[in-house]
């Protein structure tokens, strides 16, 4: 059993978002004519090849750059070349497709899609897909890339979920309440058991990031109902959807309805640039509660059709990165908490794939160094010393 299990048994936390975007429309990104969006406000491309709003923005370069045999871009996967690479970038090949790439040697990814699924160990998950309890996944692991010591980085859920995503766990040490007011966190009322009391916090988190660089991004949590709701109901779980947590998003009501919202609204077709997809309870293995045999079954059977929708969609086949991770492992050593691998899968165009396994040490911040070199983002708290997944990507 995992802790975050014993420490309650009502919340569960994982990436993506609800009802429909308010974003402003469609921009040409001119790679491979996929549409992109903008963020509410945000000056938009005219499809003439104009600024598009991402303008050189943290170092990014505008997807109307002037262009290179045939209108390649540095994200639009074309095999005729890069069109001018951010600083810091330079342009290379992956999978025999122009890319341009960070110094550590992660590609420049179009769209980025990330499913946080909950506290499963990969010494539970790799017996589940060999005897056919997991087909999906087995089918995901023999198609993409995988790891083999991949890793959680503290023990409940939330504090994973917040290090993903601001490179820290910012004092997070209980799956702690979003909604203010709840009363101070302390060892009494936030432990390995308990999480009665409110853990907003001020961190900077890659939301800010995206938005200072004129990058759109989504939150969409499975079963979350309203936009920004801070409230458990049935199998929606706050603590799984960590945006909730930043007190810049969560006190501002325009901008938190607009990025966090419910799973119904997300549209591979047109997706934002940076996806965080949060299933519920049940589907992101989580629930029943103790584990029974269903766990497992249950969250293949979402992720499948959901992975599928991506992996076939044209934002993705431009040059898309989507990751499915697990935030814990399953707890099986104690109270005290274990750090086994956790499963985690890789897959891209620029990635390696065909069933590859990388042996290479990783954890949350060295997710976080990869997405955010891969989005021409600086890199945030320990993500700033971590090493990328490079092993996942073939050097040319």
């Amino acid at each position: 059993m995992s802790i975050a299990r014993l420490a309650s048994p009502l919340l569960f936390v994982v990436f993506s978002g609800c009802g429909s975007s308010t974003t402003t429309g469609l921009v040409s990104s001119h790679d491979s004519g996929v549409p992109r969006t903008t963020d509410s406000g945000k000056a938009t491309d005219t499809g003439t090849g104009t600024a598009s709003g991402d303008g050189g923005a943290a170092g990014r370069p505008d997807t109307g750059a002037a262009t290179v045999d045939s209108g390649g871009s540095p994200r639009d996967g074309t095999t005729t070349g890069c069109a001018a690479c951010p600083t810091g970038y330079t342009c290379g090949s992956a999978n025999g497709r122009p890319v341009c790439r960070a110094a550590s040697g992660i590609p420049l990814f179009s769209n980025v899609y990330v499913i946080m699924m909950e506290n499963t160990s990969l010494s539970t998950l790799q017996p589940a897909m060999t005897g056919g309890a997991a087909p999906n996944l087995a089918e995901l692991a023999a198609a993409y890339a995988t790891g083999s010591d991949y890793h959680g980085v503290a023990h409940p859920s939330l504090p994973n979920y917040i290090a993903l995503t601001s490179g820290g766990t910012q004092g997070t040490t209980c799956d702690c309440m979003a909604t203010p007011g709840q009363g101070t966190c302390n060892l009494a009322t936030c432990n390995l058991l308990l999480g009665s009391c409110s853990c907003a916090n001020s961190a900077t988190n890659i939301a800010d990031q995206l938005e200072a660089a004129h990058l759109t991004w989504m939150d969409f949590g499975e079963a979350m109902g309203t936009p920004c709701n801070t409230t458990d109901s049935g199998n929606y779980a706050v603590r799984h959807n960590p945006f909730l947590y930043y007190e810049d998003i969560q006190t501002s009501a325009t901008r938190c309805n607009a990025h966090v919202v419910d799973f119904a609204g997300f549209n591979p077709a047109s997706p934002p640039v940076f996806t965080y997809i949060a299933p519920n309870l049940i589907d992101d293995m989580h629930n029943p509660d103790p584990t029974t045999s269903t766990n497992i079954p249950d969250g293949d059977a979402w992720i499948g059709p959901h992975a599928k929708s991506i992996l076939t969609s044209a934002a993705y086949k431009a040059g898309g990165l989507l990751v499915v991770v697990w935030d814990e492992d399953d707890g099986s050593g104690g109270i005290t908490g274990t750090d086994d691998p956790v499963p985690i899968f890789v897959m891209s165009p620029y990635a390696k794939s065909g069933g590859y396994v990388s042996a290479t040490k990783a954890d949350h911040y060295a997710l976080l160094a990869t997405l955010e070199d891969g989005l021409g983002l600086p890199r945030l708290g320990n993500a700033t010393t971590a090493t990328p997944l490079a092993d996942y990507f073939p050097a040319k």
